[in-house]
């Protein structure tokens, strides 16, 4: 018999026993809506349920709804049907946990009747699912590690399906090594992530790595992690190269790399530049980890790629490329310093030192000139560009052994070219103090009256009336000379020399008697700014061909002078 029929039988034999009373007697009230909502229920969390009752009234017109406490969520099959059934999902409980199911029907009338069952619901753990994650080191397999590598194995992705609380769902974690040497001797086991260091082998190994994880209701899950250790002899070396660089056709590019290894027996290494560029550069000694190669000619900018190739006493092989840059050359108007030779910590040397890249012997045009990249219109040591011109100002042959000045091709200035003979105007021995009507700093300087260091007839030995006189005279065609700047002069410096004069003495001889511990004092016609007074600036610029210093000296201090002209 069915819940339906039951509830009919038990319906039916009410209104029996209320018919066999008297006419008069009081009758026991029935209830207008009687509620069945079936049997008590037992379930485990998580499981779908169905309920279904039953109601009756006189009424008819019944409608059904179904409440708990604590609340779930119900959905009715049909809310008009003679029987409410409705499903849920049992929730997730920690522990055994009772819901009060209520069944409320309501007539047509609005008469409402209920009645309630209980449901207890029992927890069911899922098991957690342990996981192990392994670091992947570059240029070796997955799960591949050579000698002495710290490597971390993260049990953090393990997962517990249905913890008791969000906070920690894994409640312990277990490490053991179930294979493979020995390399968790000392480690702490107990913790999400397990450290060590793969030890040094002669032979290559597998080891293997048991998580276990339990989750906050006591269940436990494990997996094993295979790890191959690698042997010393498999250990492929560290290897780095120079930064990228950026030069003009004919510089240097300072070609570099470091390489290590933490295996006992791997040096030494074999090494080997190269580069694919059709281009060819030039390298200097491919075979050596620290070197040059000569930036090829280009018409526009060029990435040409090098190579470093490099093998360790194991035959273990590494490479790595660089790429470069190469600008054409462009025209400048400004002398490099003539400096070819390499410094390291010792002395200066013209072999390439390798340890100390990017020195001024590895730039600028004395490096283009040296790599045979220059296009001089005259002549000069590295990259300096001379032309003698004769006491009218014409282009002399480069062999001539009488010029009167000299055209800087780079700067395109005209200077003075001094004499070794005595009484001439152009002496390089005459001295004189620096003197000058306007430009002076508020300070003309010393007159110098009167004075034997020069060879002027006026006896006023400095530098406006040296100047006066030249352009009295006339040199080279040239009406229009003058001192030069602190700059135009410092451009005539030659700094690779290792003997005074510092210029190049091909072009100009004659600088005046030259003792390396005296001063060769030229004057520029710039005033300094320091030590001025109420009397204006005492000192002008001047610069030491002996040693190639730049200093500010007392206008009154006898100095040669070296006259210039713009040439272009």
């Amino acid at each position: 018999m069915n819940q339906f029929s039951t509830f009919l039988l038990i319906l039916s034999a009410i209104f029996a026993l209320t018919a066999c009373g008297g006419g008069d007697a009081e009758r026991p009230t029935t209830p207008k809506v009687l509620v069945n909502a079936g049997q008590n229920i037992e379930t485990n969390e998580q499981i779908t349920v169905s309920v279904d009752g039953i109601a009756t009234s006189t009424a008819g017109g019944i409608s059904y709804t179904w409440t708990s406490t604590p609340a779930l969520t119900f959905t009715l099959t049909d809310p008009t049907a003679a029987i409410a059934e409705a499903t849920f999902t049992a929730p997730i409980v920690t522990q055994v946990t009772e819901y009060i199911l209520t069944l409320t029907a309501t007539d047509s009338n609005g008469t409402t009747g209920v009645d309630s069952i209980t449901m207890r619901v029992n927890p069911v753990n899922v098991a957690p699912v342990a996981a192990i994650l392994a670091p992947r080191i570059e240029l070796y397999d997955i799960d591949t590690y050579p000698i002495l590598t710290s490597i971390t194995l993260d049990g953090t992705g393990s997962t517990d399906a249905d913890p008791q609380s969000a906070n920690a769902p894994i409640a312990a974690y277990n490490w053991q090594q179930v294979a493979g040497p020995d390399v968790l001797a000392g480690r702490i086991l107990t913790t999400s992530t397990l450290n060590f260091t793969t030890p040094v082998l002669q032979q290559s190994a597998d080891i293997t790595i048991r998580l276990q994880v339990t989750d906050q209701e006591g269940a436990t899950a494990s997996i094993d992690k295979t790890l191959s250790l690698l042997s010393e002899s498999e250990t492929i070396p560290e290897l780095s190269i120079g930064p990228m660089q950026t030069v003009f056709s004919g510089e240097l590019l300072s070609l570099g790399g470091e390489v290590s290894s933490v295996a006992s027996g791997a040096e030494p290494f074999s090494v080997l530049w190269t580069s694919d560029s059709p281009l060819v550069p030039v390298i200097g000694d491919a075979i050596a980890l620290n070197t040059f190669s000569i930036a090829p000619l280009v018409s526009e900018q060029t990435e040409i790629v090098y190579q470093l190739a490099i093998m360790d006493n194991y035959g273990n092989r590494r490479s790595k490329t660089q790429t470069m840059l190469v600008q054409p050359q462009t025209l400048t108007r400004l002398n490099d310093t003539g400096v070819s030779l390499n410094a390291n910590n010792n002395a200066n040397l013209a072999a390439y030192q390798g340890e100390f890249a990017g020195q001024d012997a590895h730039n600028g045009y004395d490096r283009m000139a040296t790599s045979g990249f220059s296009d001089k219109a005259g002549r000069g040591e590295l990259g300096f560009d001379f032309t003698r011109l004769n006491q009218n100002g014409d282009e002399l042959d480069q062999d001539t052994a009488d010029w009167r000045c000299v055209r800087d091709n780079i700067t395109g200035l005209i200077w003075e070219n001094k004499t070794g003979i005595p009484g001439d105007l152009h002496d390089a021995e005459q001295l004189f103090t620096w003197y000058a009507f306007g430009d002076n700093g508020g300070f003309e300087g010393d007159p110098n009256a009167g004075s034997t260091a020069c060879n002027l007839s006026s006896e006023e030995c400095n530098t406006q009336a040296y100047v006066d006189t030249v352009n009295a005279q006339g040199l080279c065609g040239f009406f229009d000379w003058r001192l030069p700047s602190h700059n135009e002069l410092l451009s005539l410096v030659h700094f690779g020399k290792l003997q005074p004069p510092l210029i190049e003495s091909e072009y100009f001889p004659d600088m005046g008697t030259t003792d390396p511990n005296t001063f060769l004092w030229y004057w520029t016609f710039v005033p300094n700014v320091d030590g001025v007074s109420e009397r204006g600036a005492q000192n002008a610029w001047a610069i030491d061909f002996n040693s190639g210093v730049d200093n500010f000296i007392n206008k009154s201090t006898q100095a040669r002078v070296k006259l210039v002209r713009a040439g272009r």
